[in-house]
């Protein structure tokens, strides 16, 4: 019933209706709107004709969304757009149907949600509640096809989209001309007797266009693989393989897995099963598997560097207290721009929780009538609590993981609207919201596990029964001048202590705001639910000086580091030093696409993407403490000389018994590395591997450059580093292009922590700074790790 009524949906959107697109208030426009589904792309009219990706002409490119970049499809008011004009439009109804407007009611109303940050809306009101749900259900099946389709023949879908690059004339073919410009794009530079004569061999058909040879869609696979020829992987395939035959059995693969890969229990059934997902000729009912699928197996999940098995599920033991696990957390969540003048968005909430964020940040100020959210005493938007309650906390809380979420209340309110963010916490989360008291003598903090499904909030928390006054600096205020939009020149602003409403008190329990006074004050007085905050340079002083005692204060309490005032561009800490000592909660601004944020996702994706990982127990006081030999390993330039004596204490003190590895990192190949867009050329790559963890284990190491070659270069080169603290070691590898006359532009990168590498053969899949895949771009590496 559901697939008939998909399929006529699907009928319905691609003949296409008319739908009002509403931008704000006074600004909606009439389109027609369709999907071409043999693009996979949602189509609207723009004046007079309909585009598909143009950016001339009245609304540009904004016309045309493909399917595989759209997040997520909302029905009713559910975007910033939609609550800012939904009252609007409720008070012009009758207006509006009488005129040539729009009659915009929610149950008419949905949202596209696209972009690579998902944070795009195109908010759309069809002609009735039956057309909307047509276009949802049809995009919601489409969505689900392509996402699908996307990861499970994801390399073929890109030889599919270069021949359709290559093929300028549309016609199934490809000249020799069409097949010259396909190198380059490939970032391939041949010389033209090389390039014509695999053209030639190719062309099996002889098929001619105009009196030119030409390759048709079947021939250019072939071409492909000619280009892609790789004598590292077919030497390991012949090596393990019947020779004579040209095939790998399935005892054959099930002894590689065994032997190269680290992956002693696979049995052969198993490896026959593997054979049968990825060969894809006849010999899959003979379970023996071509150099193709052996090609095509190698570059699955299953070889990834990255252990796959952490990044789909939760495999860490949950049922340890809060203070033991690493925590996803943002920095002034609301924001999606700068941090004076920005816009407080729905959608900076939704972005982080999606992401699998477990800390979110909420500051609020009086409205006209209830609590609003945004930067006080800035130039920012500012939206209504109640709005970021209902429709990004509430649905989206756990739409990563069931594990709880934290809300870190920044409290600017009165008295009266203080009662009234209570009461609205109470009637928008309902159950989910946790209110149950802790008792007075609590020891250690509740787990991940026993708080599945709850969202906490964390705020300061009256005592009594009565108004009490907040006579606590918040270490939340930071140094810097504010704009006000009320007063110039801007000025800075003083903490204003107001009172504490008693009414908080119901709903602050196990994570209760307390201001930081020194680690010993901690020691003495603070229980297991006092939640501090610190500034970045505050805490960084305190670790610098005293690192044993600080990782002492995070094994029973939950600290929070947030960067300094002063990066009002959004700029963002270097989270990993904090993690050494055991911090939980760094917070990152995490609309700002840069290098920590890369670092955050590549450490929470090791645990099933939940938001929450397990400390190592060198961090939780799990290992008894010896002497290590670090004392002489390289010097940090991000921490004092002072750190660097204290260290010595700090690392010896944290092994049960030597722990430094050898991590060596043979670099085959690369394959499809990206061309540089700042230096116009074929690209000049080499790979660079990089330690970013303890301080003293900061190292790098890079292959020799490939000149001209970043289709399938081959450096066959180790890379070889010593690690003194791997469990807190995150390895970072970039693909650079050599230039003479810049900086070396970053072309890819992946990062990957220590506890999730995989050993044996293993592909490296590359990403964009922001994790946006570049597959099929990958490195082709050996990884071993031995014991010092």
């Amino acid at each position: 019933m559901e697939d008939t009524q998909a399929t006529e949906a699907v009928k319905l959107v691609e003949e296409g209706t008319a739908l009002w697109k509403v931008r704000g208030i006074n600004k909606w426009f009439h389109r027609q709107y369709k999907i071409d589904t043999e693009n996979m792309c949602l189509m609207g009219e723009s004046k007079k004709w309909w585009s598909s990706g143009s950016t001339s002409g009245g609304d540009g490119a904004e016309n045309s969304v493909h399917i595989v970049d759209i997040t997520e499809i909302r029905s009713g008011w559910k975007t910033d757009t939609f609550n800012t004009v939904g009252s609007y439009f409720e008070k012009i109804k009758e207006k509006a149907a009488s005129a040539n407007e729009p009659v915009i009611e929610e149950g008419r109303s949905f949202s596209i949600i696209h972009g690579e940050a998902g944070r795009e809306t195109l908010d759309l009101v069809a002609s009735s509640q039956e057309e909307r749900d047509a276009w949802v259900r049809a995009l919601t099946y489409l969505l689900d096809k392509v996402r699908s389709s996307h990861q499970d023949n994801q390399y073929d879908l890109w030889l599919k989209k270069q021949f359709q690059t290559a093929d300028a004339d549309n016609n199934g073919s490809l000249t020799y001309d069409e097949t010259a410009v396909l190198l380059k794009n490939l970032n391939l530079k041949l010389d033209n007797k090389h390039a014509k004569k695999l053209f030639d061999n190719a062309n099996t058909n002889k098929r001619k266009r105009g009196g030119e040879q030409v390759l048709d869609s079947k021939e250019f696979v072939d071409f492909y693989h000619a280009l892609l020829k790789m004598p590292e992987m077919e030497k390991l395939f012949k090596t393990h393989s019947n020779e004579k035959a040209g095939t790998m059995s399935a005892e054959q693969l099930c002894t590689f897995m065994q032997q190269c890969q680290g992956m002693g229990q696979m049995t052969a059934q198993e490896a026959a099963d593997l054979i049968k997902e990825y060969e894809v000729s006849s010999l899959k009912s003979q379970e023996h598997l071509s150099f193709d699928g052996f090609y095509r197996l190698m570059l699955s999940n299953l070889f990834n560097i990255y252990n796959s098995a952490h990044q789909t599920a939760v495999h860490q033991n949950m049922n340890q207290p809060l203070s033991h696990y690493f925590i996803s957390s943002s920095h002034n969540t609301y924001l999606i721009g700068h941090q004076l003048a920005g816009t407080s968005s729905l959608e900076g909430y939704i972005s982080a929780l999606r992401r699998g964020c477990k800390v979110v940040e909420l500051d609020v100020w009086d409205g006209e009538d209830e609590p609003i959210i945004y930067h006080g005493h800035t130039l920012t938007t500012k939206i209504a609590l109640a709005d970021v309650l209902r429709d990004a906390i509430k649905p989206y809380a756990f739409i990563a993981s069931p594990y709880p979420l934290i809300l870190s209340i920044e409290n600017h309110l009165s008295l009266e609207q203080q009662v009234i963010m209570v009461k609205q916490f109470k009637e928008i989360l309902g159950d989910d919201l946790l209110t149950q008291p802790v008792s007075d003598d609590i020891k250690v903090l509740p787990s991940p596990e026993e708080l599945k499904g709850k969202i906490i909030v964390k705020a300061k928390k009256p005592k009594g029964g009565e108004v009490e006054d907040d006579d606590d600096d918040d270490d939340d205020n930071t140094d810097i001048d504010y704009i006000d939009s009320e007063e110039q020149p801007a000025q800075a602003k003083k903490k204003v202590h107001k009172p504490l409403a008693p009414e908080l008190a119901q709903i602050v329990n196990v994570c209760e705001g307390k201001k930081f006074v020194s680690l010993f004050n901690s020691f003495e007085s603070d229980m297991c639910v006092h939640f501090p905050s610190l500034r970045e340079n505050k805490a960084k002083n305190i670790f610098e000086t005293t690192p044993d005692d600080f990782i002492k204060f995070t094994q029973r309490q939950i600290c929070k580091i947030y960067p300094l005032g002063t990066r009002t561009d959004s700029s963002n800490l270097k989270p990993y030093p904090f993690w050494t000592v055991g911090a939980q909660v760094v917070t990152l601004n995490m609309q700002t696409e840069d290098k920590p944020n890369f670092y955050n996702d590549a450490l929470f994706r090791s645990n099933g993407n939940c938001g929450y990982v397990l400390k190592p127990d060198i961090l939780i006081g799990k290992e008894p403490f010896v002497h290590s030999q670090l004392e002489n390993r390289i010097k940090s330039k991000f921490f004092s000389l002072r750190f660097l004596r204290s260290s010595v204490r700090f690392v010896g003190h944290h092994f049960m018994r030597p722990q430094t590895k050898v991590l060596r990192v043979k670099i085959i190949s690369g394959q499809h590395l990206p061309a540089s867009e700042k230096k116009g050329d074929i690209t000049d790559p080499y790979i660079q591997l990089k330690v970013r963890g303890h301080p003293l284990d900061k190292q790098k190491q890079r292959t020799k450059t490939i000149k001209n070659n970043g289709f399938n270069p081959v450096f066959d080169e180790v890379l070889e580093v010593r690690i003194g603290v791997p469990q807190v070691s995150l390895i970072y590898f970039t693909v650079r292009d050599e230039s003479s006359y810049a900086k070396d532009p970053v072309l890819a990168r992946a990062c990957i922590p220590f506890s999730s590498l995989m050993p044996g053969y293993r592909h490296v899949h590359l990403t964009e700074i922001t994790g946006k895949s570049l597959a099929p771009a990958a490195i082709f590496v050996h990884v071993a790790i031995q014991d010092v």
